[in-house]
């Protein structure tokens, strides 16, 4: 006897819907779980990717480091004594020179901090005025001061202007009639406010 032949696209367990074996059921818990899993995977997927560049950011400072030593190493090494002495001389001369300036630089920004608020501006200018010499830090300062003034001035001047108050009071200044026969509404009650004794 020879088997029936099996069509492909039948399905043989007729209950049980073709896929159904690809879906998943999950309770609202479970759910929470496998997101909460899933964003701590995604985290640290992050963090390594960050500390796998930043390591090699390092590694590659290092390496730089390193070859800058050996060069100098190799260097030192062809001198002779008297050249190998006048060369570690020179590079103590210029480390202290580099720390000196950043001592002055220190100085100056404070000095520049004092002089700012003593004429009345804000520390946050430092930067704008502080430079490698006092008497410049100090002409950048004036500047500054000149100009800021000048702003609030301008400031000031634009904020009062307006229209200029009646002078001598509001009676003798317009009469009754010649509020009556302005023809602008509001502006003819702003007189008649300003003016309310002549109306009693």
């Amino acid at each position: 006897m020879t088997e029936p032949a099996v069509d492909p696209k039948v399905n043989p367990d007729p209950a049980k819907e073709p896929g159904a074996e690809d879906k998943v059921t999950m309770t609202p818990e479970e759910f929470e779980a496998a997101k909460q899993e899933a964003a701590e995977k995604e985290a640290e997927r992050r963090v390594a990717k960050v500390l796998s560049k930043k390591q090699a950011e390092w590694q590659e400072a290092k390496d730089k480091e390193l070859e800058e030593a050996k060069s100098e190493a190799t260097k030192l090494a062809k001198m002779s004594a008297d050249e190998r002495v006048k060369a570690e001389a020179e590079k103590r001369q210029g480390e202290l020179e580099k720390r000196e300036k950043e001592l002055n630089m220190r100085e100056y920004r404070y000095e520049a901090k004092h002089q700012l608020e003593e004429n009345g501006l804000p520390d946050t200018f430092v930067d704008m005025v502080l430079s490698e010499d006092a008497e410049t830090t100090k002409n950048n300062i004036g500047a500054i001061k000149a100009e800021f003034d000048k702003a609030v001035e301008a400031s000031v001047t634009e904020k009062l202007k307006g229209k200029t108050p009646n002078v001598g009071g509001g009676a003798g200044s317009m009469t009754k009639s010649e509020i009556l026969k302005v023809q602008d509404t509001v502006e003819r009650q702003r007189l008649i406010a300003e003016n309310i004794n002549l109306f009693k």
